[in-house]
């Protein structure tokens, strides 16, 4: 792997990190929600679809 490939993939692995700490001051149950159902969706969808999806929920809902 390439110098700025392997950069790029311990910044995401940090950011995950930081994205986990974040999820866990949320409302628990909320997530729990949220990770069922993308469990459920997950292998058929693909990641990338489901996160395009809250994605959209989330802006849309910021406008308002």
């Amino acid at each position: 792997m390439s110098d700025e490939k392997d950069n790029v993939l311990a910044e995401m692995d940090a950011a995950a990190k930081e994205a986990e700490k974040d999820l866990s001051t949320l409302d628990q149950a909320a997530v729990e929600t949220v990770a069922r159902w993308w469990l459920k969706w997950y292998t058929t969808a693909g990641h990338k679809r489901l996160g395009r999806l809250l994605v959209k929920i989330a802006k849309s809902g910021a406008k308002k």
